[in-house]
């Protein structure tokens, strides 16, 4: 299997420790990880149409995920990329984890899931898109 390239996005400046460990981890495991830092839903979809990215994550803070969620698809869908599995990190309460997994989210990491199971699950994500 070719490397698989990931995209990490942020929505804000703060609580960043978990990105960075994150982006390490993959890193480590052999996934070109492709940082994109504070982005705009619209600015996800750029940046994944001009780096060919295989899998798009999000870490989001949000009081909304659903809707900055939904916007990503949105926008990701004008774009042509509904085949690029996203999956999204940080604090999600379960009530929105349910909605934003049937809009199409692949996965949901939370705090202090082990980097050992993120990694494979990202791996997963990858590997099930590219089938």
């Amino acid at each position: 299997m070719e490397r698989i390239r990931f995209l990490l996005s942020r929505d804000d400046w703060y609580h960043q420790r978990g990105y960075w460990v994150v982006a390490k981890a993959l890193s480590e495991a052999g996934v070109e990880v492709i940082l994109g830092g504070i982005q705009t839903p619209r600015e996800i979809v750029q940046t994944a149409l001009h780096e060919d990215v295989d899998v798009i994550g999000y870490r989001l803070m949000d009081a909304s995920p659903q809707v900055v969620i939904g916007i990503l698809f949105q926008e990701m869908r004008q774009a042509g990329l509904e085949g690029v599995p996203v999956v999204v990190g940080g604090i999600i309460p379960e009530k929105d984890e349910t909605l934003i997994r049937e809009m199409g989210v692949k996965d949901v990491f939370r705090p202090f899931d082990p980097l050992d199971s993120i990694k494979e699950r990202v791996l997963a994500v990858a590997r099930a898109a590219r089938a």
